[in-house]
C-alpha cells in the first residue's frame, strides 16, 4: 500500500507503507509488561519527576525541566581483566545491557528525556526513523507504548525489499507485537532525501489527519537526547 505525503514545499512523494500481516496476540506482550512493570517498581518506574542536573553540568541550558524513569539506573561499571594489558592499564565496563529489558543500552537514557517532552506538549503519536532493525526504533516503540502513544517508524532498507513485507526477525517482532506503525524506504531515497526531510512528511500528513505527532530525530541525537 502506498501512502501519499505532500512536503512543505508541495512536491508529492510515497514512503511504502508495510503490508498488513496476520493480527498478533498481545496477550504474550502485556504479560511481559505486567513482570516488567512489578519488577521497576523500586525505581518508580513510568514515573514522570523533576530533573535538576548534575553540577557539572548545571551551566548548560536549556535544561530539561522532567523526565521519566524508563531505565534500571544507575548501571554497574565492571572491571574487565584482560590480558596483555600494558603496564597501569585498566578497562572499565558500563554495563548498560542492564538497564531494561526491552528498551536496554544506552537508548533508553535519551527516551526518558524525550518522551517527557512529548507528553508535555500534549502530543498522542512518536515518529523516529533509522535502519531496519535500529535498535533506537525498538526502544522507541516499546518506549510509547508504556505510555500509551503510537509510534510510527520510518525503517531504511534496500531497494529491493522496499515494496516487499520486511518479516518478523530481530527487532521488527517487537515493533510489530506491539503496534507499531511501519514505513519503508530505500537507502537512495534516504540519502536524497535525508531524515529531517522524511520525518517532517510524515508529521504533515499526521497533522492533517488531526493526531498531535513527536518527532525524535535519528538515534534520539538531539540538545534535549544527549542529557
Amino acid at each position: 500500500m502506498l501512502s501519499t505525503l505532500l512536503s512543505p514545499l508541495g512536491l508529492s512523494r510515497s514512503l511504502k507503507r508495510s503490508p498488513s500481516l496476520p493480527k498478533l496476540s498481545t496477550k504474550p506482550w502485556k504479560a511481559v509488561c505486567e513482570m516488567e512493570a512489578t519488577k521497576q517498581l523500586s525505581f518508580d518506574f513510568l514515573t514522570k519527576k523533576p530533573y535538576a542536573p548534575p553540577s557539572w553540568a548545571s551551566h548548560l541550558s536549556p535544561i530539561p525541566s522532567h523526565v521519566f524513569s524508563l531505565a534500571h539506573v544507575p548501571t554497574p561499571i565492571h572491571k574487565w581483566n584482560l590480558p596483555n594489558l600494558p603496564k597501569n592499564t585498566q578497562l572499565w565496563i558500563k554495563r548498560d545491557d542492564l538497564s531494561g529489558m526491552q528498551m536496554s543500552g544506552n537508548k533508553v537514557r535519551k527516551l526518558e528525556f524525550l518522551m517527557a517532552d512529548a507528553v508535555a506538549q500534549g502530543s498522542d503519536c512518536i515518529i523516529t526513523i533509522g535502519g531496519i532493525q535500529s535498535n533506537h526504533c525498538r526502544a522507541t516503540a516499546v518506549a510509547a507504548k508504556y505510555l500509551n502513544l503510537d509510534c510510527y517508524l520510518i525503517l531504511r532498507t534496500s531497494k529491493v525489499l522496499v515494496d516487499k513485507d520486511p518479516g518478523l526477525t530481530g527487532n521488527l517482532l517487537v515493533e510489530r507485537l506491539i503496534g507499531a506503525q511501519i514505513e519503508l524506504v530505500s537507502k537512495e531515497e534516504y540519502a536524497k532525501l535525508g531524515s529531517v526531510t522524511l520525518t517532517n512528511l510524515l508529521k504533515e500528513r499526521l497533522l492533517k489527519e488531526g493526531r498531535r505527532p513527536y518527532v525524535i530525530p535519528v538515534g534520539g541525537s538531539n540538545s534535549l537526547g544527549t542529557w
